[in-house]
Parts: structure tokens; sequence; C-alpha cells
């Protein structure tokens, strides 16, 4: 199903994340918005902007949702991981493991790199898969396998990934979502992605002076 994605995420004290997705199902408008400010996350997901199909959230979704922001600073905004909360260990020449705490969250994942020092791949099993109506959550390994290196202004930078689930009890892993990366801007901030993405009204008290992040169109 093919879709667009924008993504806002702030790397501050406490980093917050907003992705929103929009594609059809059977021409009928599908949108998904993860929202991550302060210490919750949730999920909301519409068919035709008002029936709500999936509501995700609490304790299960905040520590996923670490997972993703963990992700982020690892592969759009790395020099951001300076000031970020992570105790790093490696494993061996082309693996290292990151332990990451956001507030009362502590994650882990690791990464793979290249013969080039790119980063090609991020795994943790701390992210859990929401079911089809947001209200239970299945530990599951999650994969993003990266690749394309371009240099966008003066960034070089993965423009093609993929989010994959890895089941305990199947072999191989579940690719559900493949991206392009369209558009990559710098120091933008939420009020602009929230205008532009119509977020659901209970969402748009979030377009308050954020910090400074970063903008994907996908």
């Amino acid at each position: 199903m093919p879709f667009t994605g924008a993504q806002v995420e702030t790397f501050d004290e406490v980093p917050s994340r907003l992705f929103h997705l929009r594609a059809h199902m059977f021409g009928v408008p599908l949108d998904v918005l993860h929202v991550f400010t302060g210490a919750s996350a949730s999920i909301r997901v519409t068919l035709g902007g008002v029936l709500p199909i999936a509501d995700a959230r609490g304790p299960e979704m905040d520590r996923s949702e670490t997972v993703t922001v963990f992700n982020g600073l690892c592969v759009i905004a790395p020099a951001a991981l300076l000031d970020a909360t992570i105790g790093w260990h490696q494993i061996d020449e082309h693996d290292v493991r990151g332990t990451y705490t956001r507030g009362h969250q502590t994650v882990r994942a690791e990464l793979t790199f290249d013969d080039d020092g790119d980063l090609i791949d991020f795994t943790s099993e701390d992210r859990l898969r929401a079911s089809a109506d947001g209200k239970n959550f299945t530990p599951q390994a999650w994969s993003t396998p990266i690749g394309d290196y371009r240099t966008i202004g003066d960034r070089r930078i993965a423009t093609t990934g993929a989010a994959r689930w890895r089941p305990p009890d199947t072999p191989g892993a579940f690719t559900y979502l493949e991206f392009t990366l369209d558009e990559l801007v710098y120091n933008t901030c939420t009020t602009a992605f929230i205008r532009e993405h119509g977020a659901p009204h209970e969402q748009r008290s979030l377009a308050v002076a954020p910090p400074p992040g970063r903008t994907i169109r996908r």
C-alpha cells in the first residue's frame, strides 16, 4: 500500500517525536499519527479522518516509542547522540550495543556497520508489536535495515530503508514498511508539521514553540 509520511523529531533534554502517515484503503484516506511528547506516547489510526480504527497507548507504547526515538537519533541525527544518555559496548568490529535512557525508560539496540563505517542496520528486542486495534502488545525483535547513502545538503545520510518484525515462532522477518527519503530539513518545528499534515483535532495543542528538530518527508 503506497503512502506518504512526514516526521518531526526534537532532540533536547527530553526528545519528542511526531510521525504522520497517510495512505488509502479501498479508496478511503487512512491516517496514522504517532505522538511522543513528555512521558507518554500514542498511535492513533483513523479511516476517512473520522472513524477510529486503533488507539494504542500505555507503558508498552512508551517503551516502544523510546526505541523509535533512539532509532531516529542513530539513523537521521547521529550528531545528537553526543548529548543523549547512551552507554555503548562494542561487540565486534562491525557491531555495537547501545543502551539509551529517556525519562523512566531504558532500552537497548544493536547497531551494525559496514566496512566503510556506515550504519546499515538497527535491531532491538525492546520494541513491542501492537495488535490491530492497539490494545495488546507482543514482544518481537524489530529492525530497520538502511542503505543508499547520499549527500543531502551538507550531510551524508541513508535514503532508503525498511522496518521489520521478527516473530519468535516464524523463520525470517516480516517487512511491514519500506521507505525512500525525499526531503530532510533541520531546525524546523512541530507547528508547521501539524498545520501542513492536518493532525486530528485532539493533537493540535502540540503546536507550541518546540525546540529545534528535523522533518522527514517520504
